[in-house]
């Protein structure tokens, strides 16, 4: 009798054991697949930097994601490495530094939080950044209009608080500052392939994006401070809706100036609704606008 009860507990054991392992099995192929999803982009205007450094940045950014303590690479394209990791990829903020390694074989990295607690919070940002796709509707809309999506979903739905300063921080908290704010919108823009940059100004940071063929400059924050995202006011502005401010790129080269004044209406927005695959914008001038995405 004894027998038999030992082995009908060994047999409990084994399948509870069995069950456990099949559920963090699911738990960790489900919290993989999340993190596939998520592409290591760069700002567009390094688009044509040589590709090994390229390649050297996304291994950076793997190791990161992982929480791997070292990655190699050759060192001499470390500057290039550091340009496209520290303006392009949001995780750069769970860093505390990067040193060459002692061989030179590549740099070993330091985070500011335990080994569990990084991944648990790189975790958490991907699943906010997938939750935000899927409300844009990632992969269901052409690219502009996805452009679209990202931007009023930003305005919509995050705060400005200038003690968020970077991406990560934005995500998590759900509010950030202006420069944050533009750097998501970028990041999410090129989630979804098209073409965005980072673009300083004087006494404003803004983003410079591809949006229907042309090149135009988008503020998030205008429209989060001044009507709650209600608005499209700093949406696809040429330079003068900019106050005719100069940009330039990260590298500190001149952004050329935009002159396109297609979008010039969207300045005097009031509101805007879904009108068929279009939207209608109101405007202050009593005049109504038809953004389309064909």
């Amino acid at each position: 009798m004894k027998r038999l009860i030992a082995a009908i507990l060994a047999a409990v054991l084994i399948v509870s054991a069995f069950a456990a392992c099949s559920k963090q099995n699911k738990e960790v192929s489900e919290k993989n697949e999340a993190l596939s999803e998520i592409g290591f982009t760069i700002d567009s205007h390094y688009e044509n930097m040589d590709e090994s450094s390229v390649r050297a940045y996304e291994k950076l950014c793997n190791a990161v994601v992982l929480g791997d303590n070292s990655v190699k690479f050759n060192v001499s394209m470390l500057e290039d490495v550091n340009k496209l990791f520290f303006t392009s990829f949001p995780l750069h903020a769970l860093v505390e530094k990067l040193t060459v390694s002692g061989d030179s074989s590549g740099v070993d990295i330091t985070y500011k939080n335990p080994l569990e607690k990084h991944k648990a919070l790189v975790s958490e940002f991907y699943a906010k950044i997938n939750e935000i796709k899927e409300q844009c509707e990632f992969g269901k809309v052409n690219a502009d209009r996805y452009i679209f999506n990202v931007y009023t979903y930003i305005t919509a739905n995050f705060k400005l608080d200038s003690s968020s300063l970077t991406v990560f921080d934005t995500v998590i908290r759900g509010k950030g500052h202006s420069s944050a704010l533009a750097s998501l919108f970028e990041f999410l823009v090129l989630q979804g392939g098209a073409k965005a940059c980072h673009a300083l100004g004087a006494s404003s940071i803004l983003s410079y994006v591809q949006f229907k063929d042309e090149w135009y400059y988008f503020n998030p924050a205008a429209d989060i401070e001044k009507n709650q995202g209600k608005a499209l006011i700093g949406f696809a502005m040429q330079q003068s809706r900019t106050g005719d401010m100069d940009f330039l790129f990260t590298d500190q080269t001149e952004i050329p100036k935009v002159s396109d004044k297609k979008f010039d209406q969207l300045k005097n927005s009031l509101s805007f609704s879904k009108d068929g695959d279009a939207i209608k914008v109101i405007c202050n001038n009593d005049e109504t606008y038809l953004l389309e995405f064909n």
